[in-house]
């Protein structure tokens, strides 16, 4: 027996898409004889209904690997850049950070401009 775990006209992540999108229609299937439908499908106007597992909740922060560790996107300062010199950003003075930790200090994080790469072997030639 399946129970609706979205309600219509909330906003949800459709995650075979990518996008965030409002449930237009819950749309459950019924079989005779039984007080509650089989399952449970929504319609989010993308052209084809979506099972529960597909959706998340607004609410829902972060994410699950396939190994089961927890990650999350955070906001954190910009070094290089004032609020003033990327105001047209959606979110000014701030870049994307992933964080695996509890806290927001805990973790490892990886913001795409401060990744480094080893020196190749001992052969390369300096300056």
């Amino acid at each position: 027996m399946a129970r609706a775990q979205f309600h219509k006209n909330q906003r949800v992540f459709v995650r075979p898409v990518g996008t965030w999108a409002q449930i237009e229609r819950v749309i459950p299937h019924w079989t005779k004889g039984l007080e509650e439908p089989i399952r449970i499908h929504y319609d989010v106007g993308l052209g084809r209904e979506f099972g529960a597992d597909e959706l998340q909740a607004e609410g829902n922060q972060g994410s699950t690997t396939d190994e089961g560790d927890q990650w999350r996107v955070v906001r954190a300062r910009n070094k290089w850049q004032s609020d003033t010199e990327t105001a047209s950003h959606p979110y000014p003075g701030t870049h994307p950070v992933v964080v695996t930790g509890e806290v927001e200090g805990g973790g490892w994080r990886v913001p795409a401009r401060n990744i480094r790469f080893p020196r190749c072997g001992s052969n390369v030639k300096r300056a």
